[in-house]
């Protein structure tokens, strides 16, 4: 079975002053990934490099081709950090329509982002400037997007801090779903007990130094 994602050998920060040394990884199809470590090991930068955020693809392979040489491959990941990347005056509608120029998506995205949003019960938000939002509610708005886009891996960072227990719960839900998948995997952080009992792999990463 190939890997969803590969880490080669991974090395970030500056040679004095290393956040991540050596770091190697893969991730198959229906795995839950759960990375650990203690504060400042580095687990939100492994995340950030794999989904290209920093280091431009550097040691990180998506069907055998190195990321950095070849930056679409990052289309197939969906990144959900704690904080949001959403333009605060824009409404809730801009914004979708925004991400789906952005993520080069058809119809079927603001069909999901608004199923997404009615089952998370911020759809009455629609029209709504994302600043006059609770940090609850962008959230939700946040993540109903970022589960619409087409991905094959889905790296979760800690987004789960804003939400409400009955959004935690459905997003557990969400997470769990991707054990079936054939061509879909998950890697995250968390320290919710609830979403790490779905973890099909842990993997613990040391703090250098």
């Amino acid at each position: 079975m190939s890997n969803i994602i590969e880490v080669k050998n991974l090395v970030f920060g500056y040679e004095e002053d290393r956040v991540l040394n050596g770091i190697s990884l893969e991730v198959k199809p229906g795995e839950i990934l759960l990375i650990e470590g203690e504060n400042g090991a580095g687990k939100t930068t492994l995340l950030k490099c794999m989904s290209g955020i920093v280091n431009n693809g550097k040691s990180i392979f998506v069907n055998g081709k190195e990321v950095y040489k070849n930056r679409y491959l990052l289309k197939q990941n969906s990144f959900v950090m704690s904080e949001d990347f959403l333009y605060d005056y824009m409404t809730t509608d801009e914004n979708i329509l925004f991400f789906q120029k952005i993520f080069k998506e058809d119809e079927e995205f603001i069909c999901k982002v608004n199923r997404y949003l009615a089952d998370f019960d911020v759809e009455k938000y629609k029209d709504t400037l994302i600043k006059n939002l609770s940090q609850g509610t962008r959230s939700k708005v946040y993540l109903a997007i970022m589960l619409s886009k087409k991905h094959k891996l889905l790296i979760l960072d800690e987004p789960y801090t804003a939400l409400d227990l009955k959004t935690q719960k459905k997003l557990v839900n969400i997470t769990q779903s991707y054990i079936q998948s054939k061509d879909k995997a998950v890697v995250m952080v968390t320290h919710i007990k609830e979403f790490k009992r779905l973890a099909t792999r842990i993997i613990k990463i040391e703090k250098e130094g």
